[in-house]
């Protein structure tokens, strides 16, 4: 592996001895670890090219420790984290979760379940970065589309054929054959399917939900 792309895992405690404990614990297992003092810290040492995560101890949890990732996002970070609280309840545990927190532990804690943790969140980042990447490139092929091939293709994620695109865009059928090639072949999609793949990671085809 790129010694620029080894994993990072970053700790925010304010215990010292936890700290210490937390580095060497990681460090037994090949981690490379870094203990800041805070999260404004973390947006300063953040290493982007890193994949990683966050381990954040706070002892009484409370509206600013779980909106530590969304500080985070601001600054353009997404990296998961996991909290090692000094006490936890279901309902914590819960505004955590809906904080977008990947794990919560709770002191003390079990080394072998911490680290399972942390491999988790560790290969979470790295799915999250592919998929970024992917969504990137998706849309620099989407840019490349002249404004009418983009209302075809919003079309064709609607699921209207042909016959159906050229009635809404006021187009012959023909001219909407052509658009589409041009959008199959600007988008690199052999068929139907990644094409709808790629509008699903562009946000322009939603999943169903079935909560609605």
């Amino acid at each position: 592996m790129n010694p620029a792309h080894t994993p990072l895992v970053y700790i925010v405690d304010d215990e010292p001895a936890l700290h210490d404990a937390l580095l060497e614990l990681l460090k037994s297992v090949g981690l490379q670890a870094l203990a800041v003092a805070d999260i404004e810290a973390i947006i300063t040492a953040y290493q982007p090219e890193r994949p990683g995560c966050l381990l954040l101890g706070i002892q009484h949890p409370g509206p600013d420790d779980l909106n530590a990732q969304q500080r985070l996002r601001e600054q353009g970070i997404d990296l998961p984290v996991i909290i090692i609280a000094g006490h936890s309840d279901v309902s914590l545990a819960v505004n955590a979760m809906k904080q977008g927190v990947l794990d919560f532990i709770e002191k003390p804690f079990n080394d072998q379940l911490l680290l399972d943790g942390v491999h988790h969140a560790v290969a979470e980042d790295t799915i999250r970065r592919r998929s970024r990447a992917r969504r990137r490139e998706f849309q620099h092929r989407f840019d490349t589309l002249t404004p009418r091939e983009q209302d075809v293709l919003r079309r064709v994620a609607e699921g209207l054929s042909n016959r159906d695109i050229a009635e809404v865009l006021h187009l012959s059928r023909k001219t909407v054959e052509v658009h589409r090639a041009k959008v199959m072949d600007k988008m690199r999609a052999d068929t139907l399917a990644q094409l709808l793949r790629m509008t699903m990671a562009l946000g322009i085809l939603k999943l169903y939900d079935f909560d609605a």
